[in-house]
């Protein structure tokens, strides 16, 4: 679909969706696309933008480029955020906050995780999922995977934790987003890796206390993000 069509829908939702028009106090925009990488903090410079990038994306057509920074993992998440949309809500909301996708998800996993003890985390999407490894108090791996079949996945994540030697056998893995128990993926995973679990969420979450648990996992970082 053209681009000019999706941003004239987007108004058009904005304009009917009663639960949109109104005032809030915050407002924060979550951009999820694959135009993102990891850089070490001592790494990073404002004026290499564009080659931190490089791999991650197709062409570069000057886009706006923003990033987000860890201090506590001594790091900075580059990437490209949609700058129609923003341009959308800046017009109709104003002054907002954005981030990647990608920063809220590792936030949330902190959460989980403060003391990066060795563990695998899998955010899946419908085509797609977010793979993270903490080893040695570390974050030494996040990497975004595009499959088609369940067997492409298990590759990709087989693959990537044959390469820092990630034992199987006791080293867990913990799933969220658009996975559930009695699908495909979840069963090749089970085949694989001996211990498997549903990231649980925070205790007296108020999004998550009424909510479908499946709903819930689908929708885990939204419903973290406050």
């Amino acid at each position: 679909m053209p681009t000019i069509i999706i941003q004239e829908e987007i108004k058009k939702f904005l304009r009917e969706e009663n639960g949109l028009r109104q005032d809030f106090d915050t407002i924060q925009v979550l951009h999820n696309n694959p135009d993102f990488a990891f850089i070490p903090k001592i790494l990073f410079g404002t004026n290499n933008l564009v080659q931190y990038l490089k791999f991650n994306i197709k062409t570069y057509n000057n886009e706006i480029i923003s990033h987000d920074e860890f201090a506590d993992l001594n790091s900075v998440n580059v990437y490209i955020p949609n700058t129609p949309i923003n341009n959308i809500l800046r017009e109709t909301y104003g002054i907002f906050e954005y981030q990647h996708f990608t920063t809220q998800l590792l936030r949330v996993l902190l959460m989980h995780n403060s003391l990066k003890k060795e563990a695998i985390y899998a955010h899946f999407e419908k085509n797609a999922f977010h793979l993270i490894i903490f080893q040695q108090q570390k974050l030494v791996f996040f990497n975004r995977f595009m499959f088609e079949t369940e067997m492409d996945m298990l590759y990709y994540l087989l693959f990537s934790l044959e390469q820092y030697e990630i034992d199987t056998e006791t080293i867990p893995i913990y799933l969220l987003g658009d996975i559930i128990r009695n699908s495909d993926k979840y069963r090749v995973i089970y085949n694989y890796i001996r211990y498997i679990y549903f990231l649980p969420p925070q205790k007296n979450n108020p999004f998550c206390q009424n909510m479908d648990t499946t709903l819930a996992r689908q929708n885990f970082i939204l419903t973290h993000s406050f």
